[in-house]
């Protein structure tokens, strides 16, 4: 019985590293394999218009950039309604849609809205960042 109560309070801290791994992530993926990229995010700026709302995301890395685009009904819960993106790295622009794999969406009425989730880019890349507050321009 000791074993096992040190097995189960030894695995705690992977089961935390593995669920808190809330961090910004920009990944290619090729081949089913993914590998970071690394574009680092800079801003995330929006406008919500009553039930609505549009973020623009943007990463950079020198001369390299992202900006996603993305656009989320709110109604309980909060729903992905479409994103585009536009990506620049070694000198070439590629333009795609953006689907939802998971939306953080947090904020109401009296609060400064957070938008968050795993996108894929289509077709070649996948981002994750957490809630992060919406800045109005």
């Amino acid at each position: 019985m000791p074993f096992a109560r040190y097995l189960g309070l030894s695995l705690i801290p992977v089961i935390i590293a593995a669920c808190g791994n809330s961090g910004y992530r920009f990944e290619e993926l090729k081949a089913g394999e993914s590998t970071p990229i690394p574009l680092k995010f800079d801003s995330l700026y929006g406008t919500r218009d009553g039930d609505s709302v549009t973020a623009e995301a943007r990463f950079s890395n020198a001369a390299d950039s992202a900006q996603i685009n993305i656009r989320v009904y709110l109604r309980p819960p909060a729903e992905f309604v479409s994103g585009t993106y536009r990506i620049t790295t070694e000198g070439k622009t590629i333009e795609g849609i953006v689907e939802c794999l998971s939306l953080d969406y947090q904020g109401g009425q009296g609060s400064v809205p957070s938008l968050g989730g795993r996108f894929v880019l289509k077709p070649d890349y996948r981002v994750t960042f957490p809630a992060t507050p919406i800045k109005r321009r």
